[in-house]
């Protein structure tokens, strides 16, 4: 969502493609695609990014298999990228290497990356992007590589080539967001929760507990209050956490902070 906000304020036309432990090589360059009832393949997503100048966005690139990742890299550092059909990629300042044999996809002008992965380790339990290919995503590491591809645009609206952690937003954002998706959810109840999960990520961040609670499921808690305004906050809750249940060093962590937010999670434990 903020790829695409990003991308809507700038105006930039953008592909998507969502990368998976299942994807190949040949996934990566063409896709099935049903049309009267026949099974056609066309270029992937990936393909007409480079091919229209557009923005490609690549999601859950930490759950590719490395030999992905590594023709991935190859495309973003060196401009460069083998087809699965024997086309090949190529940037724009190298077509002067390119044979005559070659059927060449030279790299249009505004072509741009944004790769969107989870951290790693527990619990998303992917590839170490950052360390696979961070330095392609810094201005250094383009300087290094030779290939310095400048899109036709001025500088103020150029995308920055960087590597960007995004963390959980501040508190205010945090209840901004959830009156949004939860108008119907008292004020007490959206700063209550909102207290609550930042308190467990204090807990992430001490090394006590292991799984990172994310927004996601403050805002999972909230939608369904906002739907479902009978049910009471515990059994919402206990959709959350009910699996920690049967980790008893786990419980204790959790039951601390239920009780310091004043919420009656005494039957969790059970």
């Amino acid at each position: 969502m903020l790829a695409d906000r990003l991308l809507e304020l700038l105006q930039l036309e953008r592909e998507y493609i969502q990368l998976h432990r299942d994807t190949t090589v040949q996934s990566l360059t063409i896709s099935p695609t049903l049309r009267d009832g026949v099974i056609v393949w066309e270029d992937s997503p990936l393909v007409a990014a480079v091919q229209n100048g557009r923005v490609l966005v690549v999601d859950e690139a930490d759950k590719a298999p490395l030999e992905v990742v590594c023709i991935l890299k190859g495309l973003v550092e060196d401009g460069e990228m083998m087809l699965s059909d024997g086309r090949r990629i190529l940037a724009r300042e190298r077509l002067s290497e390119a044979l005559e044999t070659d059927r060449i996809i030279p790299i249009a002008h505004g072509f741009r990356v944004i790769m969107l992965a989870n951290k790693q380790g527990y619990p998303f339990l992917g590839n170490d992007l950052l360390n696979e290919l961070g330095d392609c995503f810094s201005w250094y590491g383009r300087v290094r590589s030779g290939w310095q591809h400048t899109p036709p645009c001025s500088p103020t609206v150029c995308l920055p080539i960087d590597s960007h952690e995004v963390g959980n937003p501040d508190e205010e954002s945090e209840r901004s967001l959830l009156r949004f998706y939860g108008p119907n959810v008292s004020e007490h109840f959206i700063t209550l929760l909102s207290k609550l999960f930042r308190d467990l990520r204090s807990l992430v961040d001490q090394g006590l507990l292991a799984y990172p609670y994310s927004t996601r499921e403050l805002v999972n808690v909230v939608r369904h209050l906002n739907q479902y305004p009978n049910d009471s906050l515990v059994s919402v809750l206990q959709n959350i956490f009910s699996f920690d249940r049967y980790d008893p060093h786990l419980v204790q962590h959790l039951l601390g902070v239920f009780y310091r937010q004043g919420i009656p999670m005494g039957t969790f434990a059970l």
